[in-house]
């Protein structure tokens, strides 16, 4: 598999290539109808803390671990490093320890897994970066709503006062514990010997404090499958999360969280129809030819029984998911879901909904308004697939708290 490696160039450009990298994950393609915030909504709400570039449970202890290390050393050594270099050089050299234990093979979801110690070879995004979010959700650090940056910045002011004070005091200056304080707010329990050995998979301890943090988020999918036996069964189990919504819907749960699942179900075929459109419409303009066309059939005329709740599906409601969603996306998916409603199909007014959200999503870079033919090649669908939502992703964080939990 092909690996973008980093040079250090402004935090504006890296901030720009985070975002490009972000897009290229498996939760489908790039977003060219501008749902995303839907999406990522719906998301938040059934999967709070995951995000799909999170591979692997143990990166939201290796993080608290690192700044753990930096807190209990004796405050002389401390006055001499910055925090969040340290949690940096910290991090490569958990990443290379890694690569070396894993053999640089693909497929353990090893952050780097493919970089060498020898080159000092580096990533565009740290899992102090990729997970920041998520160990605030899953309570491993308190950072106050602060990003990474910020708060360990401002936790290196409170840092440079504190050993100041200590250093000052007669006999303190090699005491471990002198000026000591968990100023990074630090929830998880910290091993000191962590490094021994490490790899990826959870101790029982681990484990059972990242499933208490799972089951504290209730009426999610993530508190069910923890507390629900026959559910995670079928979380596991399942090809894709449609497939899982269904099969689970019968199971006993909180109706909010069984509303939420409903409309994240049907969001989700809905904007498949949406694309399929899409890509209807960029072949037939730049190829005079639409390959997609039984394809929509299909989907369409499906719809009644793909859907869990076509007749009752409310814009409304999906919304309340989503605040910052843009005025013409909320009213592209309403027009959308009105026209699949309609008992007569207006094939014109698809056309236009598809061409006027995509000049609106994508402004000068849209495809149809400026006849932009760039990567579209015929007979290749582009854009999103099927909405997951981070399903996969959280798989693989609830599998590795099960695996660990059998460590007990």
């Amino acid at each position: 598999m092909a690996e973008i490696g980093w040079i250090d160039f402004s935090r504006k450009d890296r901030n720009r290539v985070n975002n490009i990298l972000d897009l290229l994950r498996p939760e489908g393609q790039v977003d060219e109808l501008g749902i995303g915030t839907l999406r990522d909504g719906l998301a938040d709400r059934l999967f709070p803390g995951i995000s799909t570039i999170q591979t692997r449970a143990k990166y939201f202890f290796i993080v608290p671990y690192i700044l753990w290390d930096f807190l209990k050393m004796n405050p002389s050594e401390r006055k001499k490093r910055k925090p969040t270099v340290f949690l940096e050089e910290q991090e490569y050299e958990v990443m290379w320890d890694l690569a070396d234990e894993y053999k640089r093979q693909e497929g353990h979801g090893v952050i780097g897994i493919s970089k060498r110690r020898e080159f000092r070879e580096k990533i565009a995004r740290r899992p102090s970066e990729i997970y920041w979010n998520g160990l605030n959700v899953m309570k491993c650090i308190d950072s106050r709503g602060l990003s990474a940056n910020a708060f360990l910045n401002r936790a290196n002011r409170v840092n440079a006062e504190t050993l100041v004070h200590a250093i000052a005091e007669e006999g303190h200056g090699d005491d471990h514990d002198a000026g000591f304080e968990n100023y990074f707010n630090i929830k998880v329990p910290y091993p000191p010997n962590w490094r021994e050995g490490l790899r990826l998979e959870l101790t029982a301890e681990e484990a059972a404090f990242l499933k208490d943090s799972l089951i504290d988020q209730q009426s999610t999918v993530l508190a069910l499958v923890m507390q629900d036996e026959d559910v995670f069964e079928l979380f596991s189990s399942a090809n894709s999360f449609v497939d899982f919504t269904r099969l689970c819907l019968e199971k006993p749960m909180p109706e909010e969280l069984k509303k939420a699942l409903i409309h994240a179900h049907d969001f989700a075929v809905l904007m498949e129809g949406a694309h399929i459109a899409y890509n209807q419409e960029l072949q037939s303009q730049f190829f005079l030819e639409d390959p997609f066309v039984e394809d929509w059939n299909t989907w369409y005329e499906a719809l009644d029984q793909t859907m869990i709740n076509l007749s009752g599906f409310k814009t409304e409601e999906l919304f309340l998911y989503s605040t910052t969603t843009r005025p013409q996306t909320k009213y592209f998916v309403t027009e959308w879901v009105k026209l699949m409603q309609a008992e007569v199909f207006d094939e014109d007014k698809k056309k236009q909904l598809i061409r006027d959200q995509e000049y609106y999503a994508k402004g000068k870079k849209a495809r149809l308004r400026f006849n932009r033919k760039d990567d579209v090649q015929s007979g290749k669908r582009i854009g999103l697939t099927k909405l997951e939502y981070r399903y996969r992703n959280a798989k693989i964080i609830v599998q590795d708290i099960k695996n660990g939990l059998q460590n007990a």
